[in-house]
């Protein structure tokens, strides 16, 4: 059976020439990308990848979620934290580096859903230029280099739209739809936001296959695929509430961006609202940015919740957050919609440190103006797959644009932006050979 499979593989993927580009590609991405993991970032004490690094650790050690001394462990995803702890578990010991191997080991595999993705929407050389891209784009070699979620949300959110859209086509089981709920539940535990779009895409399935298939059969669809979903976070869900004796989803970081997104006077961007509060609290000139990133923001947000000290640090920053949104919405509309706009602009602007150089700059905007042009083909041709993709890109973005909007939001969704450019350089180079003819 391996035989057969292993000598109508090529076949399948395209042709012996698709097969041997795509391996070429994948094995640039594998090297690139271990050398990222073994070439760590130096990440400053505080940050993301720091607390990162230190849960995952303790999971290792003593079982237990938590840092020593902070009080807001959940305020962090758990999904990178469980997935380093489990590396450490499979190799007998604590390493960052091995764990950031085993990122490289997925990101690789991310690139090769690209290519799956690309060869859907247009054929396998669009797979094959779109797998290309994504295995030379700088932000993920970035981020591969952290101890960071990112590279494996992007994995794992490709996969998911492969999958839903595979789960819909004509003839699939209905079981199809675990597939699809299980990807976004294994996407929620490393970037929580995904709670809100993967009901937005449970939704979807119920219109698609209603239109398609009948009501029951839409209904079926839906719910397998939200049941799943809650299913693979159930555990985390359960433990996380017990512990913190609340309901706790995933983590419970989300006041703390709604705090910071609906905060006008700093714009609502991170950094910005930090340097804000050092100068409501000590005065004098704004602190140089490098300085900044050093200063820890969590005792300055501690001191904002005081203003509700019955209630817990979360909680108190969300309900300040929602009295800023309605407060800022109503009394400055126009400022406030400028400020969400700017956000969304902010968090598309680039990934990380490679888009803040020039070349960087560039080929990271080239990629999102092939990925619009991408997407309009798409509708142009009516493939109705640009409805799921164009539904997370408009999703993400709006979330951007209300609560926090770093850069790093947008690489999720990147391995869709990368499938959708393939799609635009393979039709202009159709265009180009059409016109020479």
């Amino acid at each position: 059976m391996f035989r057969a499979w292993a000598r109508t593989l090529p076949e399948r993927l395209g042709g012996r020439l698709v097969l041997a580009a795509l391996l070429v590609v994948l094995v640039v991405a594998l090297a690139l990308r271990i050398w990222a993991a073994t070439h760590g970032y130096e990440f400053r004490h505080g940050s993301d990848a720091d607390q990162y690094e230190r849960l995952a650790a303790r999971l290792y050690e003593d079982g237990a979620f938590g840092i020593p001394g902070s009080q807001n462990p959940y305020d962090f995803a758990p999904g990178m934290p469980l997935f380093a702890a489990g590396v450490y578990w499979l190799t007998g010991g604590v390493s960052p580096e091995t764990a950031r191997i085993g990122v490289a080991i997925l990101g690789t595999l991310a690139v090769f859903v690209v290519f799956l993705l690309g060869r859907r929407l247009a054929g396998p050389w669009a797979g094959v230029v779109a797998a290309a891209l994504a295995a030379v784009y700088p932000p993920t070699l970035f981020y591969t280099s952290l101890f960071s979620s990112e590279p494996l949300a992007m994995l794992t959110v490709a996969g998911g739209v492969l999958a839903f859209v595979w789960a819909a086509d004509a003839g699939r089981p209905a079981w199809a739809w675990v597939v699809p709920g299980l990807l976004f539940g294994l996407t929620a535990y490393l970037r929580p936001e995904y709670l809100l779009l993967t009901a937005l895409l449970a939704l979807l399935a119920l219109v698609v296959v209603s239109l398609r298939r009948g009501l029951a059969r839409g209904v079926l669809a839906a719910v397998l695929m939200a049941v799943t979903f809650a299913a693979v976070l159930a555990p985390w869900t359960i433990s996380a509430s017990n512990k913190l004796d609340r309901f706790v989803p995933v983590s419970t970081g989300g006041g703390k961006a709604l705090y910071i997104g609906t905060f006008l006077p700093a714009d609502g961007i991170h950094e910005r609202v930090k340097q804000h509060l050092i100068h409501q609290t000590r005065g004098g000139p704004p602190i140089p940015e490098e300085r900044l990133r050093r200063i820890p923001m969590q005792p300055l947000l501690d001191r904002v919740a005081q203003r509700y000290p019955d209630l817990p640090r979360d909680s108190a920053l969300g309900r300040i957050g929602k009295q800023n949104l309605q407060h800022y919405a109503t009394h400055e509309p126009v400022a406030f919609a400028r400020m969400v706009a700017g956000k969304v602009a902010h968090m598309w602007h680039g990934a990380g440190d490679p888009s803040e150089s020039f070349a960087g700059s560039a080929f990271h905007y080239a990629i999102l103006a092939l990925g619009l042009v991408g997407l309009a083909l798409l509708a142009l041709r009516r493939r109705w797959e640009a409805i799921p993709i164009a539904l997370l890109l408009a999703g993400i973005s709006a979330i951007g644009g209300l609560l926090l909007a770093g850069n790093r939001r947008n690489l999720p969704v990147m391995p869709l932006v990368l499938a959708l450019a393939g799609v635009a350089l393979v039709a202009a180079v159709a265009r180009g050979r059409a016109e020479n003819t």
